[in-house]
């Protein structure tokens, strides 16, 4: 006679439960809110000018911002680029239709509310998950400011926070009509140009996305943002728009862009350029690999000043007068490490000198002073914007060519 094991039925009866439970929940799995992906439109670019701009000058039969809120009264207005699949027709005739991408435009008191508006010529749910680049007018910014500007792109849920923050001096919506000479959407050009901040350090790409505009916003600190302009049919990247305390400020060009990034140890790689010194007008280019930057803080008394030294490593590039030199003569090498490292230091003083000329704070001086003496910060802080424009700042420089190339 078979004995059964206490306790086994009960064990079956569980076993037969749970596999019940697996292919109920086999059945009845899903994403119960998805979306095709061709149902989905897919904005990659954004383009914000003030209300008024622009909508004006469209021929009346082009005309589809219609919508007005009374109180609170229009702010923006928003150009989207929207992602065209490929077997998506028509619309080539519209002002941004390329065949990979079209525009749709909104108003609003809100971005959210341009967003809602530009529902009205689109028969897809516009879809941020992939935002590529963000364009602001120096209007727009000028009137209200780049925090509350940024405020719907960080809080936002779909947003993504490695987006690109640009500034243009003139209309930006009309930037997003401009077909890159690459053949890429607009939006992924601009991302992928932003992206060579790695090997060009005249671009002022570095850092300046979303997230990393949301923290400067957070904190107070100065920003200084990309400025894309349309030049001829081709989109440039050039110089940088300088904010402080949420406002616009004015521009800088390259060449102060440099010495901030030099100064903020934020470059990858560098062209660095000087006279070759046994002749003049002929140069020599070095080129950065390897960089350091210590900022420290000094306090004697009422006195505070600052200490940058840099360190950089790279090889010699080019040499114009090359045939006329033994570029491994350990003399010559010493000569261009120094004049490399004199034009470093000479491109640093003058980024230092325009930004407290103007009382740019864009090097981080103050949070630097801040974490390393904070009993000195403060004692000093509500004279902080009195003292900075002066603070002297001590600047050393070492350059270390380790190579010269194929050709000695």
């Amino acid at each position: 006679m078979a004995l059964s094991r206490p306790g086994g039925r009960s064990r079956l009866r569980l076993a037969a439960l749970i596999a019940v439970l697996a292919a109920v929940c086999l059945l009845t799995s899903g994403c119960w809110d998805r979306v095709e992906i061709q149902d989905r439109a897919f904005v990659l670019a954004v383009a914000v000018d003030v209300a008024e701009e622009g909508a004006d000058k469209q021929p009346d039969k082009a005309k589809v911002e219609s919508f007005v809120h009374p109180a609170p009264p229009d702010r923006y207005r928003a150009i989207f680029q929207v992602l065209r699949f490929g077997g998506a027709k028509g619309g080539q005739d519209r002002p941004g239709s390329d065949g990979k991408t079209f525009l749709v435009t909104g108003r609003g008191p809100t971005m959210l509310d341009a967003v809602r508006d530009a529902l009205g010529e689109s028969s897809k749910g516009l879809w941020f998950e992939n935002i590529q680049a963000i364009i602001y007018s120096q209007a727009v910014v000028e009137r209200y400011g780049i925090a509350s500007l940024v405020d719907f792109f960080r809080r936002d849920g779909e947003m993504r926070g490695r987006a690109q923050i640009y500034i243009t001096p003139g209309e930006a919506g009309k930037l997003l009509q401009i077909a890159p000479p690459t053949g890429e959407p607009g939006g992924i050009y601009l991302a992928n140009v932003a992206r060579r901040q790695a090997k060009d350090i005249n671009l002022a790409t570095s850092r300046t996305d979303i997230g990393f505009s949301s923290q400067a916003i957070d904190t107070g600190a100065e920003m200084a943002i990309p400025v894309v302009e349309a030049v001829g049919e081709t989109l440039k990247i050039k110089g940088a728009a300088v904010f402080r305390q949420d406002k616009f400020q004015g521009y800088i060009d390259e060449y102060t862009i440099r010495g901030v990034r030099m100064i903020r140890g934020v470059e990858r790689s560098a062209a660095i350029s000087f006279e070759c010194p046994d002749h003049p007008g002929d140069a020599v280019t070095f080129e950065l690999f390897r960089h350091q930057t210590a900022l420290t803080p000094h306090v004697e008394g009422d006195r505070v000043w600052f200490e940058i030294s840099i360190a950089m490593r790279g090889n010699i590039d080019e040499i114009q007068c090359g045939h006329r030199h033994d570029a491994l003569d350990a003399e010559y090498l010493d000569k261009a490490q120094k004049l490399a490292a004199a034009e470093v230091e000479r491109n640093i003083r003058h980024s230092l000198a325009v930004a407290q000329q103007h009382g740019w704070e864009l090097f981080y001086f103050r949070q630097t002073l801040r974490a390393y003496k904070p009993g000195d910060w403060q004692r000093i802080k509500d004279r902080w914007e009195e003292i900075y424009p002066t603070v002297p700042v001590e600047v050393k420089v070492k350059v270390s060519i380790i190579n010269v190339g194929e050709h000695r």
